[in-house]
């Protein structure tokens, strides 16, 4: 029996892990086994910047039921210092108060509770810094 996804995935959920694609030098987010610009293969895990600034974002009020607890909630797009372009969750903030450009940290967080088996799943989300 295969362990379930999120135990195989631990790693890239609790770290800000992406790549370095060491033809191209693109840093991408999450890990691959190839370079999402060059397609190489000559890759290297890397530990991701802990910060960055908001380039959009947007209230999401509808999703899956494993993280309808958070609803509603504030989806971005951060840009890392070391310009790496992620999604996350933006909290500890109205949307009100969230700018373009803003600086943001990264945190770990429960994203998501599945009711049935009881299962957290924590992951990287942002707060204003």
């Amino acid at each position: 029996m295969e362990p379930p996804k999120i135990w195989r995935e631990r790693r890239q959920r609790y770290l800000t892990l992406g790549i370095l694609c060491n033809k191209c030098q693109m840093k991408s987010f999450p890990v691959t086994d190839f370079c999402p610009e060059c397609s190489s293969n000559d890759i290297e895990e890397i530990k991701l910047a802990q910060t960055g600034k908001v380039l959009h974002f947007t209230r999401v009020t509808q999703t899956a039921d494993v993280m309808m607890f958070n609803t509603p909630y504030i989806i971005g797009l951060i840009e890392l210092d070391d310009g790496t372009r992620v999604t996350g969750q933006i909290t500890d903030t109205k949307i009100e108060d969230l700018k373009y450009g803003m600086k943001v940290k990264t945190v770990f967080r429960i994203l998501s509770k599945n009711g049935e088996e009881g299962l957290i799943g924590y992951g990287f989300k942002f707060i204003p810094s």
